[in-house]
């Protein structure tokens, strides 16, 4: 029998080493971004500082909304150590108490945007707007031609990696070819670019994840989380992009006495989209929704729901803490708490700095035009995507070679 690792490097081994490598990563991510809220909601915080709203007289500060944010970090961080203190049998039902912890962290999260101040509208927003148009055509340039170049030296046989990163690259772009007189809101290649996101997308995981989507589709437990978290960023997403509102704006010249449902042209993503526009006065909440934020909300949703789908599928195989696969679910955990960090740090840079200090601060993710916001969407989708291929790669190495027996 011949064997292809020595007596000092089994495949159990190796696993056993890259999983510990990635398992403090994704620890360090994770203590890094619940310190970092943490201590922001620790900082003296001034009555005036951040919005409210009247319930009955009563006033509701924005940084009460920190409250369930914070208890839903720490039950989702305390339940994902649950495993190594109950029993193997019990072990499964900490995946529950994540579940819930993020349920309580994405309301405490909504709270937060809900409660803010519009001073930001009137601000100026830490980049001038006229350079916004020149520095996304310069950075998207450089995003497509670093994935060409970083697909031919490390990806060679892989075109459709360096094919997403121009894709990517584009969307940052598109709206700084205005300055060669390109741009319009209605041009071909702002809907080309929008609608080929999914298709490039999917393409790329059906080739490379493939393995790892099987594995959790037939996993009914980690698909059922997985639709679970996807939703709750979607929700997220509709409310921190100021899609979704229970707290509507009392501006000048704007009545919210009537209930409606109409449709309007809306700009963005990139270009103008047909929207439907929805006010519920008994609720009270008022939604937008068109085609061009179904695709945005879909490529995100999904992502964040299929990475989460794969943390369940490890996290349901994994043998007891500390094997490779539960130190595989912690690395996984990371990119997803980062990429939802953006909007909602620019919030509470709002409660602790004040509507006045810290708006040029959230401009740079709530204005269309951010560049900033442009690469906040792409880096989410590029990391996400690539954590799962690298999921399916790391399922793929770890699984037993067969020995190969001399006839």
């Amino acid at each position: 029998m011949t064997r292809r690792f020595g007596p000092d490097r089994t495949p159990t081994d190796r696993s056993q080493r890259a999983g510990a490598v990635a398992s403090g990563l994704g620890r360090r991510l994770l203590a890094l971004a619940v310190t970092l809220v943490a201590a922001v909601g620790a900082l003296p915080i001034a009555a005036a500082h951040g919005g409210h709203v009247s319930v009955n007289g009563v006033h509701i500060q924005q940084w009460y909304a920190l409250v369930p944010l914070l208890v839903g970090v720490a039950i989702a961080v305390g339940s994902a150590y649950l495993p190594r203190v109950l029993r193997p049998r019990y072990a499964g039902y900490a995946l529950y108490g994540v579940l819930g912890g993020l349920a309580v962290a994405v309301l405490g999260g909504i709270a937060v945007v809900q409660l803010s101040p519009y001073e930001w509208l009137t601000a100026e927003p830490v980049i001038p707007r006229g350079l916004h148009e020149p520095l996304m055509l310069l950075l998207g340039g450089a995003i497509a031609l670093g994935s060409v170049l970083v697909g031919q030296v490390r990806w060679p046989t892989r075109p459709r990696y360096a094919g997403l990163g121009v894709l990517l690259g584009l969307w940052v772009a598109y709206p700084g070819l205005g300055v060669v007189g390109i741009y319009t809101p209605t041009n071909p290649l702002g809907y080309a670019i929008v609608l080929a996101l999914p298709v490039a997308v999917g393409y790329v995981l059906w080739r490379d994840a493939r393995g790892v989507l099987g594995a959790i589709y037939a996993d009914r437990t980690a698909r059922r989380f997985g639709m679970a978290v996807g939703l709750l960023g979607i929700v997220f997403f509709l409310f921190s992009a100021g899609m979704a509102t229970v707290v509507p704006d009392d501006g000048v010249g704007l009545s919210w006495s009537s209930g409606f449902v109409t449709t309007v042209p809306t700009l963005g993503p990139l270009v103008l989209w047909p929207s439907v526009e929805v006010w519920a006065p008994s609720i009270p909440f008022a939604g937008m929704v068109s085609i061009g934020t179904v695709v945005l909300l879909s490529v995100l949703g999904g992502l964040l729901g299929l990475n989460a789908a794969v943390f369940a599928h490890q996290w349901g195989t994994a043998t007891g803490a500390g094997s490779p696969t539960t130190a595989g679910a912690v690395g996984l955990a990371a990119p997803q708490a980062c990429c939802c960090c953006g909007p909602l740090l620019s919030q509470l840079a709002i409660v602790t700095l004040g509507p006045s200090a810290a708006a040029p601060i959230y401009l740079l993710f709530a204005d269309p035009s951010s560049s900033i916001g442009s690469l906040f969407f792409v880096a989410s989708v590029a990391i996400l995507a690539g954590t799962l291929v690298y999921a399916a790669e790391s399922t793929a190495s770890t699984e037993p070679e067969q020995c190969v027996v001399p006839a």
